[in-house]
């Protein structure tokens, strides 16, 4: 039977839930964890409903009061571009009262008390964010002419790379190792991905040493947020009428070197690993495109091997965009020296990696609620048997925001035990984008487009 405690120790902390056990995070019965599931979603959704403007709004839209099926949730899942929904002229100008303004929409952290009058680009505001919240904001590339903001918090990264240790480091007699941690890509940032550098070093490496980055700095978000522009500007044959923000230019020095230290590339990286790392047990987590980068570089110097070959690689991120060749993994591997890559399929929006299992299957954390809809009309498809369509998640640890979203993924989900042995319900690795299958992603949630509209409105409101 289910009681209260253990509903709430399963929401905030999974690890101590499941006594720190991975085989029990996805061995639990199907209905167990269904129940379970049902229980944490109805916590948060008491919890949050009146302390989130958007998502009151959508509620009181549709008239939810309450959650007695998983299902009931689907109306209230934020589509994933309610974090870039705010008037981009407040990135474009620096507007970051107003962007603080928005942003406190979307957390129930007070951030009324915040003086954001000397932030002057979006590191600065972030800098500031970090330092006296315990917000961890995830930020994209900028590509569609607005930074998406995801809000976590920094002890959501620490519950998960918790987690992650059992996975590299299993057994309580571990507990105090620690792995060095290949990270081929700038020591710190905040972008979604870069957001995970931190937790490593933290929770797996444990000390600088051991943090091993193919670039010493850090990644501004506000240089990827004018590169995105330069690109959109370029392609509109407007390049040329690009202005420079001021407080960008007095950072020259910064970029310069943050441009030299990128220009030495993956070569002379791969160099310092074979000569560090040699027979080493690593752990590593990057994007597809960059571990080929890697391991190109790498075997073209006659480098492969490199590592002990129980090491842990977790590629992620699938291809975005870049023509990989079909034996890419196989060149990671052969320069890494280990018999198999450990893929993850991971989002900014969920704080989870939902790995992959020796039968070729992404398993989805037993904290994250799967939800797939049909990408036409936005109902949740039955959860049973086989199904196709658009994936959405609620993910469970999100305590100080609402973690119900939908993605743009096109998945198909197997409800049933895997032959792994793992219960939790399981995706096949073709996942695709529907931007890329059907032309215009046009997003249909569940929710009504007047419930939608009127929580954008609400967001937004006087912000301009």
């Amino acid at each position: 039977m289910i009681t209260g405690p253990d509903v709430r120790l399963f929401a905030d902390d999974p690890m101590e839930f499941f006594g720190g056990s991975r085989h029990a995070m996805h061995t639990m019965p199907p209905h167990d964890l269904a129940a379970l599931q049902l229980a944490a979603l109805r916590l948060r959704f008491a919890e949050l409903r009146d302390r989130l403007p958007v998502l009151r709004a959508m509620a009181d839209e549709q008239g939810i009061d309450g959650i007695t099926r998983l299902d009931d949730a689907a109306p209230l899942l934020f589509p994933h571009t309610i974090y870039k929904s705010y008037p981009a002229s407040l990135l474009l100008e620096g507007r970051f009262d107003r962007l603080t303004t928005w942003l406190s929409r979307l957390v129930t952290v007070d951030l009324s008390g915040l003086d954001v009058s000397g932030c002057d680009s979006i590191d600065g505001w972030l800098d500031l964010l970090d330092g006296r919240t315990e917000l961890r904001l995830a930020h994209s590339s900028g590509t569609s002419g607005t930074m998406s903001f995801i809000p976590h918090t920094r002890e959501q990264y620490t519950r998960l790379y918790d987690i992650v240790r059992l996975e590299v480091l299993p057994g309580p007699e571990r507990s105090g190792e620690r792995l060095d941690v290949v990270w081929p890509g700038f020591r710190t940032g905040r972008s979604g991905i870069d957001r995970h550098a931190a937790a490593m070093a933290e929770r797996i490496a444990g000390s600088p040493d051991r943090f091993h980055s193919a670039h010493p700095g850090p990644l501004s978000a506000d240089v990827m947020f004018l590169a995105a522009r330069l690109r959109a500007a370029a392609a509109r044959g407007e390049a040329g009428r690009m202005e420079i923000p001021a407080t960008l230019r007095e950072r020259r020095a910064e970029f310069e070197e943050a441009q030299r230290a990128a220009a030495a590339g993956m070569g002379r990286y791969v160099e310092e690993l074979a000569e560090r790392l040699a027979g080493r047990r690593v752990v590593s987590l990057s994007l597809w495109a960059t571990y080929h980068e890697m391991a190109t570089a790498g075997l073209a110097r006659g480098i492969e091997g490199v590592f002990a070959p129980d090491s842990v690689i977790f590629p992620g991120g699938g291809a975005k965009g870049t023509a990989l060749p079909a034996d890419w993994a196989r060149g990671v591997e052969r320069f890494a020296g280990v018999p198999a890559l450990r893929y993850c399929y991971a989002m900014a929006e969920v704080i989870a990696l939902n790995l992959i299992c020796p039968r070729g299957r992404y398993h989805i954390e037993p904290w994250v609620v799967l939800y797939v809809l049909d990408p036409d009309t936005g109902a949740p498809l039955p959860r049973e048997g086989t199904r196709t369509g658009r994936a959405a998640f609620f993910d469970l640890l999100a305590d100080v925001c609402w973690g119900g979203f939908v993605s743009g993924d096109e998945v198909t989900v197997d409800w049933s035990p895997c032959g792994c042995g793992r219960t939790t319900p399981h995706l096949a690795t073709d996942i695709g984008r529907y931007s890329d299958r059907r032309g215009d992603d046009k997003i249909t949630c569940a929710a009504t487009p007047e419930a939608l509209n009127d929580a954008l409105d609400f967001l937004n409101g006087a912000l301009l």
